[in-house]
């Protein structure tokens, strides 16, 4: 698995586009998923597509407290993994914004979401990430396209593990700043006490140890990055938030599916 991902990384990011699409042809010609993008397109996360979104939104209203009023920012809204299952649940008139920094995504979203969901809008942001598009902009000076207080939850589901340190502080910053008064962000990441958490998994380790984060692989440094919580916790006080709670995942290998949420660390943080 180790050396699969490897050799997945050290393509050029616009090649990895083109060879999922290939590894997932026939499969999509057979078997295409219902209400879904085709397998070859999904760039983001594992798994199965609808069983996770849906997944997710339990995990929202129970953690998040996400009602059918909210206003809500998906940040890193990807080809609608959590977006699709938002549609059945969130108000007819109720805002939904999605950006995300692969256009692709962003098209088929707009196609098959807004088109029938006026009221959900995905927009296209041309960020630097060495994992899934060349040189632009960088994250770390992201301001958000979005009001002052214009929404009530925000999450980011697998988008943390993909930044570096300054580019996460950023981001917690702007989230504060577009949440209203009692808003709640909701996110997973990969995050550790210890180093020793690293690496008690061998099939998904961080050898590249930092001050206050951890790399998979140097050279693509945004293919998965994990945050001392020490930093994280200094992070998300400094921006403004207050932890309302914690869930660690398996990713670590030290609990099993059945005895976490998901694969990766889930927080819940609230604007008080």
């Amino acid at each position: 698995m180790n050396l699969i991902r490897n050799m997945f990384y050290s393509l050029p990011v616009s090649l990895r586009y083109w060879v999922r699409r290939i590894v997932y042809l026939p499969l999509d010609i057979i078997y295409p998923l219902e209400g879904a993008p085709p397998r070859g397109m999904i760039y983001t996360g594992g798994g199965d597509f609808i069983e996770t979104g849906n997944r997710f939104l339990v995990f929202f209203k129970e953690y998040g407290k996400l009602k059918p009023t909210d206003q809500v920012l998906d940040i890193g809204s990807g080809i609608g993994r959590m977006a699709i299952p938002l549609t059945k649940y969130l108000n007819p008139t109720t805002r939904y914004e999605g950006f995300d920094l692969v256009k692709a995504g962003v098209d088929w979203c707009q196609k098959n979401i807004s088109s029938k969901y006026p009221n959900f809008n995905f927009r296209y942001i041309a960020l630097d990430n060495d994992l899934y598009t060349a040189k632009l902009d960088s994250a770390s000076e992201f301001i958000f396209p979005y009001e002052d207080r214009g929404f009530d939850f925000c999450f980011l589901i697998s988008v943390f593990t993909h930044m570096l340190p300054d580019e996460v502080s950023q981001y917690l910053n702007e989230m504060h700043r577009c949440l209203d008064t009692g808003g709640r962000v909701f996110f997973t990441c990969f995050s550790y006490e210890n180093e020793a958490r690293l690496n008690t998994n061998p099939k998904f380790s961080f050898p590249y140890q930092y001050e206050s984060y951890a790399l998979m692989d140097e050279k693509v440094k945004s293919a998965n990055v994990a945050f001392s919580k020490q930093w994280l916790m200094a992070q998300i006080q400094a921006s403004g938030f207050e932890i309302i709670s914690e869930h660690n995942g398996h990713w670590d290998n030290q609990s099993t599916k059945n005895e976490t949420l998901d694969f990766q660390d889930i927080w819940v943080l609230g604007k008080m």
